[in-house]
């Protein structure tokens, strides 16, 4: 394939924050495959800015679009889902059909059959003005009101992403000290992953359907490599081991309480898998590349963000990979 292009997308990690243009991995690996750059990516973005925006790039550049090569970046668990339309609301109406959770917006609706079994403080509108059937005061259509109350069933909107970075900026443990876990937070956390999984899915599988090369990789969190299955890309054994045991369930020190969510062993691994090997990369996360390499430095500026030499180390593993699955040649 006679590739011109080379279109990332993705968040800070792609956009390349705090590094000069010029270094980032997007810049550095077109040059090395000989391609134009076209820099999608955003700082902050979430995968639906993802979604949205290389749709958009296809829709409207079908003229040279056999002639773009796509690398698109995932981002966090958390970052700007659309909490409110995905099953993070525990109830009992739906377990006639094994299903335990439901969205905000069905919850409006739908309820509870006994809301005192999870101690929900609810009101309910009158709906039978609009032909919506309502069984009871008891047992009809249930809305919260009083979020703040009932913040652990009304909605998560930020899960914590690992056990050294549990998204500070953003509470999710409940209680005036914010110490309290959610009762639900591994179930909810499941319900992410579906949306995520099928989300990205459904668009490798659009961009496949029309022959557009493309490749998928995580820069922040496990998705693809949510198997865990890493490869050693690293400088020193120690590293490779210290990467391993981080996104694992295992203690590495004394101030640490493990991996909240055990990515290894998700319920939605099928739709992840249904992703071809030649389209996604499974084995790292590309912030892990660089995270245990000094702070502040040329290889990580601040914690979250590559410095010129964790650029270095990125390109190289994405253009291993290119050659690797076929996409390019190595020259």
């Amino acid at each position: 394939m006679g590739y011109k292009y080379l279109v990332t997308n993705g968040c800070s990690q792609t956009q390349g924050q705090n590094c000069p243009r010029t270094e980032i991995w997007a810049n550095k690996l077109a040059n090395k495959l000989g391609l134009k750059l076209i820099n999608l990516a955003s700082p902050g973005s979430g995968w639906y800015k993802v979604e949205s925006s290389t749709l958009s790039f296809i829709n409207n550049n079908q003229d040279i679009i056999d002639e773009c090569f796509f690398i698109l970046q995932k981002s966090e668990l958390n970052r700007r889902p659309h909490t409110e339309e995905i099953p993070l609301i525990r109830t009992d109406r739906w377990e006639d059909y094994n299903i335990k959770f439901l969205s905000q917006v069905d919850l409006a609706y739908h309820g509870f059959k006994d809301h005192k079994k999870f101690d929900a403080n609810i009101s309910f509108y009158d709906l039978e003005q609009w032909g919506w059937p309502v069984d009871d005061k008891t047992n009809g259509v249930g809305l919260f009101n009083d979020a703040k109350d009932n913040q652990r069933y009304v909605q998560l909107n930020f899960l914590p992403e690992h056990k050294h970075y549990p998204n500070s900026r953003n509470h999710w443990k409940l209680g005036p000290d914010h110490t309290e876990m959610p009762p639900y937070i591994h179930e909810q956390f499941e319900e992410m992953m579906l949306h995520w999984g099928t989300r990205i899915s459904g668009i490798h599988h659009i961009l496949k359907s029309q022959n557009i090369g493309h490749i998928i990789v995580d820069g922040y969190s496990p998705f693809m490599s949510h198997g865990l299955k890493f490869k050693n890309y690293y400088d020193t054994d120690d590293e490779f081991e210290w990467v391993k045991e981080f996104w694992s369930t295992n203690n590495i020190d004394d101030d640490d309480d493990g991996m909240i969510y055990d990515f290894k062993n998700i319920k939605s691994k099928w739709i992840f898998d249904s992703i071809d090997i030649k389209y996604k990369i499974d084995d790292v996360v590309l912030w892990s590349l660089y995270q245990f390499k000094p702070h502040q430095s040329e290889w990580n500026i601040d914690g979250g963000h590559a410095g010129t030499k964790g650029m270095d180390l990125i390109t190289d593993v994405l253009y291993k990979n290119l050659i690797q699955k076929g996409w390019f040649s190595q020259k």
